[in-house]
């Protein structure tokens, strides 16, 4: 093959701008601090990236759903700590006018009281978080309860036909993948099951017909509700634990997965000075090299 002076021109210009731009990859290495910024330099390492990113920002959002629940666990905590205050003082004023020394007058004043309660239990059953009602269940955008007659119905939610439901079930959060948790209970949970409302009204009832048998059974029927709403409150701790677990468990992922997406992406900056150095050194070299075959002609030897 004839060589010319021409061919090996564009060769060593071309080699020469090879070396140029492996000199200006490892400088952007350094000064972006990644080695991988476009897919088609390392198409299975971007893939990889592409799903980590994925899996980092499920991540963030398993995050803003146990906030969620922790929030709510947090609500119904407090709903059900001023619920059992609400039952431990009317089983006090069922004591007191239970007693030989109450008179009618007396029970009826108190019947104002336990109706406040009544009310005020009702408030919170009617609690919301957000723009939610924490305690409807499946339905959370409706009040679930109200304060009806004295024999009326404590239940607000209708069915398409107009009757009357129970406030039921419950929307789980996911806090993992594919783990899914409930945050709090529905309305009949705590304040149907429990008979919260009911053994107060019970009181109430007995109390405005000076019954004292009445009022001196309303004292067990609130005593057990009292203690069904306590194990309400001690599952709630269970769920709050179950939350601080998901979420250490979501931090130790996160570190795993930002280290494995560094180890990907990240340029290593120690290697990466030596290579520059290296190829910077290859550069001049070839650079000194071809200045000195270039410089050659054939009047140098003539």
């Amino acid at each position: 093959m004839r060589v010319t002076n021409q061919t090996v021109l564009r060769n060593s210009i071309s080699r020469l701008q090879q070396n140029l731009q492996s000199v200006e990859r490892a400088r952007e290495d350094i000064a972006s601090g990644l080695r991988l910024r476009k897919m088609s330099q390392d198409p299975t390492a971007g893939s990889e990236v592409v799903r980590v990113g994925g899996s980092m920002r499920a991540i963030d959002q398993f995050r803003r759903n146990i906030r969620m629940g922790v929030g709510r666990i947090d609500t119904e905590e407090n709903v059900l700590n001023s619920v059992t205050n609400a039952l431990g003082r009317g089983m006090e004023l069922a004591i007191s006018q239970a007693s030989a020394t109450a008179t009618a007058a007396s029970r009826i004043a108190v019947q104002a009281e336990v109706d406040a309660l009544i009310n005020f239990t009702v408030g919170l059953a009617n609690t919301r978080f957000g723009d939610n009602y924490v305690f409807g269940g499946t339905r959370g955008g409706e009040p679930p309860f109200r304060y009806p007659d004295v024999a009326g119905d404590f239940r607000a939610l209708l069915d398409t036909g107009g009757n009357l439901v129970d406030p039921s079930g419950s929307i789980p959060l996911e806090i993992g993948d594919g783990r899914f948790a409930t945050s709090n209970h529905n309305g009949t949970e705590v304040f149907l099951d429990t008979n919260a409302l009911e053994s107060l009204r019970a009181l109430s009832v007995a109390l405005g017909a000076n019954d004292v048998p009445g009022i001196t059974a309303s004292i067990d029927a609130l005593r057990n509700s009292s203690s069904d709403v306590q194990t309400l409150i001690g599952r709630q701790g269970a769920r709050a634990n179950e939350m601080m677990v998901a979420e250490n468990n979501l931090g130790e992922l996160e570190l795993t997965l930002q280290a494995f997406r560094s180890e990907l992406r990240d340029t290593e900056i120690d290697k990466a000075m030596v290579e520059l150095v290296g190829r910077q050194t290859m550069y001049q070299a070839a650079m000194s090299a071809t200045s000195r075959v270039l410089g050659l002609s054939l009047a140098n030897y003539l």
